[in-house]
């Protein structure tokens, strides 16, 4: 017979449970197993972050050790609010929450299984706990009592079903702050449904605009909208109003001004302000004068929707800021019936009547819908909105959903990018020992994507940094210069070609990229500002770098702007200055070596040029 060495100890036990498993089985097995898997990626992810170890996972419960109980209270925390945010975007009948139930006592260890009461009265305190909610014991609290800052519940002395003594319990309050809801929006019956028929709605509309506004600033003379001296006006479209008075909607239009962005973007001859740029603008667009300082634009699209029954009347006006005339202003009252027939309709009409001097596939590339599924578009917009988020599981929740829109529509395009970006984003991040693996899974989601729409600008921009992170920079390059062919107006794309033209030493490039993303973009942050500033320093423009890099200090700008800043001074003799940006560098990265810090660019070249500067400075 086989021995097996056992070692008993003192440990934290966390079990979870599904509620409602056994009912939803009977309901649809594969919908509740995917359900389930979902949920599981996400408590495993948060053990293994406040480093617990999963032991066993029998139907649907999970059971793991965690090294001290605040470990195992943190991550219980995290676990029910990453599964609610879940719950909060998935279809009424996938909903799953979990109870959790958190005990401290004494276990046995054997082999990759653990025995004993201190589990067992663990499985009996997660029963007492309400759906997404946490029970803990007494030994538990007695540990984490002022770890947190909140209270816990007394619910008294429990007798639990098979142990011999009784237990006090005590739970976790069911604080906004403790289990934080998403405001990405729910789903209760058909209540998505008629928001996804007002946000196809404003689409629609907007995309009148876009027609309007084309003829309207054709017919202005060309110094009136030249920017920059670039003879393309700009114009910026501010984030649509929900009026609706609810505001968990508001990832729709959220989602809308991102699609109205990018339509607007694919046409050559027009320059279109970053959804970035106008997002602090949102709910505050009364001072057309602030917004042509700091935005550059001479018009603006404005916006507001409001839903009544089986209806939707969106308001929308097309202002000169310049003179704070409104050049065209509209009222759309119209029934909710078959969205995307409607917003194709409008767009033939627009687009003929106007004559717009656009070219075939210009017209093409702005029209794209994607899908004909008015679900699938749904879930893509929630899956979007939780991508933007970037946290892990929030990053986790979003693949869930973008998987829920490719079952709906497997030729969904942008839906498969998207996905792409969540493995992208997970191996940059660290969050997976096998970074090969992830990279692979986004290079071929990215490739499936612009195998259904060679158009897809975001899919060359995702598989671009696919390259970048393994070092194909000449690949990475291609790519992101075929995503500005598509869609001329996108800063970001201009800004990454500018950080990638920077690594492998084209100088000249880099700066006018950058410069670029900021007329695109006047709010770019100083992770793409920094790039401009080596820019500058590789060409020789010492005195630009200076000015570029002080502009940076302070606020969230790490060692790099610090170490391009004492580079500069050193080069154009600062020496005082020089030394003390170096001890700056230090200060803020103790580990810096300028030997490891140059390898980041390709060339030689570079890599003296910046070492030099930076001994000089005195960096070792």
């Amino acid at each position: 017979m086989e021995e097996h060495s056992s070692l008993r100890k003192l440990a934290a036990i966390l079990i979870a449970d599904a509620v409602g498993f056994s009912r939803q089985m009977g309901e649809d097995e594969e919908r509740t197993l995917r359900a389930l898997h979902a949920r599981r990626d996400l408590i495993e992810h948060e053990i293994a972050a406040y480093h617990g170890r999963v032991f066993g996972e029998a139907g649907d419960s999970v059971v793991a050790e965690f090294p001290s109980a605040v470990h195992a209270l943190k991550a219980a925390l995290e676990i029910q609010r990453s599964i609610t945010e879940l719950n909060h975007v998935a279809p009424q009948e996938e909903s799953m929450p979990f109870r959790i139930g958190i005990n401290l006592g004494d276990v046995i260890v054997e082999a990759q299984n653990l025995y004993g009461e201190g589990i067992n009265i663990a499985e009996r305190l997660q029963t007492l706990a309400e759906p997404g909610g946490i029970c803990m014991s007494a030994s538990v609290r007695e540990q984490v009592r002022d770890k947190f800052d909140f209270d816990f519940i007394d619910l008294g002395t429990k007798q639990l079903k098979n142990i011999a003594r009784p237990v006090q319990v005590f739970l976790v309050p069911p604080s906004g702050e403790r289990v934080r809801t998403a405001r990405i929006g729910g789903r209760k019956g058909g209540r998505s449904l008629h928001w996804l028929r007002i946000a196809g709605a404003i689409l629609a509309v907007a995309l009148a605009v876009i027609g309007t506004a084309f003829y309207i600033l054709s017919l202005r003379p060309a110094e009136q909208s030249a920017s920059k001296g670039s003879g393309q006006p700009i114009i910026a479209v501010l984030p649509f109003a929900n009026l609706s008075g609810d505001e968990k909607q508001d990832y729709f239009s959220d989602g809308i001004t991102e699609d109205i962005v990018a339509a607007l973007g694919r046409f050559s001859n027009l320059s279109v302000r970053a959804s970035t740029a106008t997002a602090k603008f949102k709910n505050n667009t009364g001072d057309l004068a602030d917004l042509q300082q700091k935005l550059g634009v001479q018009y603006v699209v404005t916006g507001s929707v409001r839903r009544s029954g089986e209806r939707v009347r969106v308001s929308v006006d097309l202002i000169d800021t310049a003179t704070d005339i409104h050049l065209w202003t509209r009222q759309f009252d119209q029934e909710l019936t078959d969205i995307f027939a409607v917003q194709d309709e409008i767009t033939r009409n627009i687009t003929g009547a106007l004559a717009i001097k656009l070219s075939r596939i210009e017209q093409d590339r702005a029209l794209q819908k994607g899908t004909q599924s008015l679900d699938a578009y749904d879930y893509f917009l929630r899956g979007r909105a939780y991508l933007t988020l970037g946290g892990r599981s929030e990053v986790l929740a979003a693949r869930a959903i973008l998987e829920r829109a490719i079952e709906l529509d497997p030729r969904y395009a942008a839906a498969i990018s998207s996905l792409g970006d969540t493995y992208l984003l997970e191996a940059n991040q660290g969050w997976t020992e096998f970074i090969g693996d992830a990279l692979a899974r986004a290079e071929a989601l990215e490739r499936q994507a612009l195998t259904l729409s060679p158009e897809l600008a975001d899919a060359h921009q995702s598989l671009a940094f696919v390259y970048l992170a393994r070092g194909e920079y000449d690949r990475a390059i291609l790519e992101t210069r075929r995503a500005i062919e598509i869609n001329p107006s996108d800063a970001y794309g201009y800004a990454s070609l500018g950080s990638m033209l920077m690594w492998v030493g084209d100088a000249e490039g880099a700066i006018a990229a950058v410069e670029k993303a900021r007329l695109f973009d006047p709010t770019l942050q100083w992770d793409n500002i920094y790039v401009l500033g080596f820019g500058y320093f590789l060409a020789g423009h010492y005195d630009e770098a200076v000015a570029t890099f002080e502009s940076l200090t302070g606020g969230e700008a790490n060692y790099s702007v610090y170490a391009g800043l004492a580079a500069a001074y050193a080069e154009v003799g600062r020496a005082k200055d020089a030394e003390r940006a170096a001890l700056e560098v230090t200060r803020r990265w103790p580990f810096f070596k300028t030997a490891l810090f140059v390898e980041q660019w390709r060339d030689d070249k570079s890599r003296k040029l910046v070492g030099d500067a930076l001994i000089k400075a005195g960096l070792k």
